[in-house]
């Protein structure tokens, strides 16, 4: 009789997973009370379990924990099969520690076996169509093997026994995710089973996608031609054109690469707060590396997001808050609560949007404390707190929508202020791991788009140099790992949200507690790692944002936090990317007459440190513009400007991954 090795490794981690914390604790209590069951294994796997009060569970080999039949009724899974699953565990632990297969070696007939025809041929599509999945194997700080895909996250328990494996979609099991889950790990076994963690494409390797790049030529001609300062209007036409396109392809990330340009070329027009010509820059820049990318062998579904689904229903989840952020756009808010999946550690974000009617006296924080998320869900309580959500939905850049048809399918919970089973890519506890995650990323560009994309939790081993600065008004915190490797956490103060620097004050001086956690924006500025902090973890949860005042701040000592010098040649990189935002926010039409004499700076700039291809296609874009200004309809500025773009933020990578320039 050999051992069931899908149940070996159906630890309480696993099962609260398939099931909730509450009734793995209370099958835990029951088992070591004596509430144990009589077992027979027959020659085909199948356990057969009686318990002493006539409750019989019946589980076949092959069959995941939520087909297991058992007499005592319960509509979900029941104590019994978790009481079953632990005690065989128990039973068998001189083999317990023998590791799990990769979830690769899992067969195909046994994937026909666990997934009915219709999902596997869903899968097969979804494989052929293209996808990118990370592979993290248990080396990497997870809890076991496991496959994140655009959409949804899959645990692979017990390896290549993929009846134990988990996903957090509605089907929980058996689903199409598991099936792409298994050929992810094929391919990344076949490149090097030692890695930690790979980036995996299936698909058609090698084949060319024939795209019509037209349509986002086009979009890029009228931006240029009109710039931001027109409005959205004249842009109209070409973005419309441009987001048909892209949807025609189902490219994902295309998609919400354009919408994000659409709110950038209205947001000067309708007098936004948040409007930063730069950011045309950046996004043009994406999109030239998409563009470009995409037309690798092999690389346009995992560069372009073709194929990648943008909706996904979940299944019941336990989300903690890591941290919310309030922005504010005139009389707009906009609230942004980064919810990690307590079961999978995948990083979801909500957001919420309400107005402050301008002209009446209010207090932003009580009107802020107000606001829901969802129906029963306070924005100050999930803040702090863990959310228990059904029916939510989560688009494939990690944006998730809860249920609001009835309050009862979320409800707020307090949460423990501990974070520490969290892991990578969420949680790091030493610089080191967080400058190797930079390393290994260099050019975000270009891989999938996620709403928390910079988003880290650091754990430090100790604080220190808590300032204040009052002429940026700033208060900055040095944290070190275990190592002596510092960290740097620097907030600016905002008027709506006058709170938020004195409870950070307090959480970071100890007033409540040791430090345990801080969470929020990460970016480098040279070989410094900096935090944008979004929450602390002490004894409680302190978000900045949520926090009330408590005279701490005043009684920091004064003093200058480092500054954010650029690199020289990060400073010519930066002088080529102010005179093309010039470009774009005023648009060839009417662009001042001091541009021509700005590139030409910016050119020897460039020139100066030896960046001899990015300043010739600086003043070939110059040539260009002042050219194409006599007959502006005629213009064919587009593919001078993508190139240039794309070119400028791979070297702006290249300093960031040598660790001599700021990133944002």
């Amino acid at each position: 009789m050999s051992l069931r090795t899908d149940l070996l490794h159906l630890s309480p981690e696993a099962l609260t997973q398939a099931a909730n914390a509450g009734i793995v604790k209370r099958a835990v209590r029951e088992l070591e009370g004596g509430y144990r069951p009589q077992w027979t294994q027959g020659d085909d796997g199948t356990l057969e379990a009686a318990f002493s009060d006539g409750i019989r569970t019946v589980w076949p080999a092959a069959t995941p924990i939520q087909h297991v039949r058992c007499t005592c009724g319960a509509a979900s899974i029941c104590r019994h099969r978790i009481i079953l699953a632990l005690a065989y565990r128990a039973g068998a632990q001189a083999h317990a520690a023998v590791p799990a297969a990769s979830p690769g070696e899992a067969t195909d007939e046994a994937l026909a076996r666990l997934l009915p025809s219709a999902l596997l041929a869903r899968a097969t599509a979804a494989r052929d169509g293209g996808i990118g999945i990370d592979v993290h194997r248990a080396s990497s700080g997870e809890p076991c093997d496991t496959a994140r895909l655009p959409a949804a996250t899959v645990r692979f328990w017990a390896g290549a026994s993929i009846e134990a494996a988990r996903c957090d979609c509605v089907a929980q099991a058996a689903c199409e995710h598991v099936a792409l889950g298994v050929w992810a790990f094929r391919v990344a076994d076949a490149r090097d089973a030692a890695l930690p963690v790979q980036r995996v494409h299936l698909g058609r390797h090698g084949e060319r996608l024939a795209v019509n790049f037209a349509p986002w030529h086009a979009l890029a001609e009228a931006l240029v031609l009109h710039g931001a300062a027109a409005g959205p209007a004249p842009v109209t036409p070409a973005l419309s054109q441009a987001l048909e396109a892209a949807r025609g392809l189902k490219a994902t990330w295309l998609v919400h690469l354009l919408q994000d340009i659409e709110k950038w070329s209205g947001a000067y027009a309708a007098r936004s707060a948040l409007y930063r010509a730069e950011d045309g820059f950046a996004l043009l820049a994406e999109l030239g590396l998409r563009l470009n990318a995409g037309q690798l062998p092999g690389s346009a579904q995992a560069v372009l997001g073709i194929g990648q689904g943008d909706d996904t229903e979940l299944d019941r989840l336990r989300l903690i808050c890591l941290g919310a952020r309030t922005t504010r756009d005139g009389e707009a808010r906009r609230a942004r609560l980064v919810l990690a999946d307590a079961d999978t550690g995948t990083a979801l974000v909500g957001t919420h949007e309400w107005t402050v009617p301008s002209g009446e006296p209010i207090n932003e924080r009580v009107q802020r404390a107000t606001q829901r998320l969802a129906p029963g869900v306070r924005l100050d309580a999930l803040a702090q707190g863990q959310l228990l959500a059904r029916q939510a939905r989560r688009r494939a850049d990690g944006s998730l929508s809860l249920a609001r048809s009835r309050g009862s399918q979320n409800s707020v919970l307090p949460q423990v202020p501990d974070w520490g089973s969290l892991g990578p890519p969420l949680r790091y506890d030493s610089v080191e791991a967080l400058r190797a995650q930079q390393q290994s990323h260099p050019t975000v560009q270009v891989l999938p788009r996620h709403a928390a994309r910079r988003f880290a939790v650091f754990s430090p081993a100790a604080v220190e140099s808590v300032v204040y600065d009052p002429v940026t008004q700033t208060l900055g915190a040095v944290l070190h790992d275990a190592s002596g490797q510092p960290l740097l956490v620097r907030r600016s103060h905002e008027n709506h949200v006058r709170e938020a620097l004195d409870a950070l004050a307090a959480a970071m001086t100890g007033s409540h507690g040791p430090v345990r956690h801080v969470a929020g924006v990460l970016h480098w500025t040279g070989d410094w790692p900096v935090l944008d902090p979004w929450a602390v973890a002490c004894d409680s949860i302190v978000v900045p944002d949520f926090a009330p005042a408590s005279d701490t701040l005043a009684q920091l000592p004064l003093g200058r936090l480092p500054e954010e010098t650029a690199h020289p040649v990060g400073a010519a990189l930066a002088r080529l990317r102010g005179a093309v935002a010039e470009l774009l926010h005023h648009g060839l039409v009417q662009l001042p007459a001091g541009w021509n004499q700005q590139c030409l700076d910016a050119g020897r700039t460039l020139s100066a440190h030896s960046l001899h291809t990015l300043a010739g296609r600086l003043d070939g874009l110059r040539i260009a513009t002042l050219s194409a200004q006599a007959n502006p309809r005629q213009a064919r500025l587009a593919p001078l400007l993508l190139q240039l773009t794309a070119l400028a933020q791979l070297h702006d990578d290249a300093l960031v991954l040598a660790g001599l320039a700021p990133a944002g």
